[in-house]
């Protein structure tokens, strides 16, 4: 059984005060395109639900009727005006930044969330366009990490060019680190 020298082990305190403040950090926004598909996807879900209570109606008279028609239609037009503003005001608070050793992203206009994943945590990157985001041409880059099943960063709302210059640096970081 060896011995470990005591004066070779050193764990400084590091001063929370003394770390660099992430309100430096500048954000890029994703596309303004984004923040259309938001919109529109929120208008688009309550029209669906307006839709679904008409078809209803049609079989249940009642839900027609002249106080409740008039409650739900005005239920639903400010409930349909509110989160609309959110998905609308939502973009302003989005956004990501890379850095040297890591990439952060930040969202939540209520509750806000900072993800930062270090390059040397990557284990790969994809992009991903569904239908919807085709129309608008975005996409959205997934980075993941080990031990996760599904993507641990998700920044949406980039278009083709910059993501794949983000997917190219990040994987070129990454194969570059595992080098050294």
């Amino acid at each position: 059984m060896t011995s470990t020298n005591n004066m070779d082990f050193e764990n400084q305190q590091l001063l929370t005060k003394t770390l660099p403040s992430i309100d430096d950090v500048s954000f890029e926004s994703p596309e303004i395109n984004y923040q259309r598909v938001s919109v529109y996807f929120t208008a688009f879900f309550f029209i669906i639900a307006l839709l679904i209570y008409c078809g209803v109606g049609i079989f249940v008279h009642q839900l027609f009727e002249s106080p409740l028609i008039w409650l739900v239609l005005g239920g639903w037009f400010i409930v349909t005006i509110f989160f609309i503003f959110i998905a609308y005001r939502s973009y302003y608070f989005e956004g990501y930044a890379l850095r040297e050793k890591d990439i952060m992203y930040k969202s939540g206009m209520w509750f806000r969330s900072t993800v930062i994943i270090p390059f040397n945590r990557v284990q790969h990157c994809e992009i991903n366009q569904g239908p919807i985001d085709r129309f608008f041409d975005l996409v959205e880059l997934s980075l993941f990490t080990a031990g996760g099943s599904s993507g641990d960063l998700s920044i949406p709302g980039l278009s083709q060019e910059t993501a794949a210059r983000l997917k190219h640096f990040i994987t070129t970081k990454v194969s570059r680190d595992e080098e050294e």
